[in-house]
């Protein structure tokens, strides 16, 4: 082993992305793949609005890079997509469930490095209750987002997040659901369209 590695050398798992099952995908780093994912399907197709899109780096090791971005770019607001823990498995019990797979994407209300924008957060559940889409509040308050680093730069920006459930996070074999990323793509596109024409939230 020491002839083909050395001390700080990167390795990864090689898990293959597969669809599964009732509407279930498989694979690795779907926090934050599913977040990137959804960014790309929502550049997809023209808005009517300025949008920026940032990939954003280092978020698991102190959100490093959305700081610098938000800095940069200077939003009126900013949505962060990523994917969050879905403790809904054997032994655990309903109560204990930060989310739930296939119940929708997720908003939160807080977390360890945010208390997002709760007009923010308000207008996305009109929108997800006008448009008929599922969503389900996170229900644990630890860990933290982009949305932490995004929300203190300069003056402050009103900020957000949609998460992904996904079962065993940060593993080499997480799962989500279709289900969950076609809503969460439905509730961004129609908030993002209800911004037209619209001085505040």
């Amino acid at each position: 082993a020491e002839a083909l590695v050395s001390i700080g050398d990167y390795a990864y798992f090689t898990t293959k992305f597969e669809e599964f099952g009732a509407e279930r995908f498989k694979g690795k780093a779907f926090d934050d793949r599913v977040g990137c994912s959804l960014l790309v399907d929502l550049l997809s197709e023209p808005l009517p609005v300025d949008l920026f899109a940032v990939f954003t780096v280092q978020e698991e090791v102190g959100l490093r890079g959305a700081g610098p971005a938000a800095y940069a770019v200077e939003p009126e607001l900013a949505l962060t997509l990523e994917g969050t823990t879905a403790s809904d498995v054997a032994g655990i019990d309903q109560h204990q469930h930060c989310t739930t797979v296939g119940a929708g994407p997720c908003l939160t209300f807080m977390d360890s490095s945010v208390i997002p924008d709760p007009k923010l957060v308000r207008r996305l559940l009109e929108t997800a209750d006008s448009q008929g889409i599922p969503v389900q509040m996170r229900r644990f308050t630890s860990g933290g987002t982009d949305s932490g680093a995004v929300q203190a730069v300069k003056t402050g920006v009103s900020t957000a997040t949609i998460s992904i459930p996904c079962r065993y996070i940060h593993s080499p074999s997480a799962v989500m659901s279709r289900h969950d990323y076609d809503a969460a793509l439905r509730l961004i596109k129609a908030f993002v369209t209800s911004l037209k024409g619209r001085e505040t939230i």
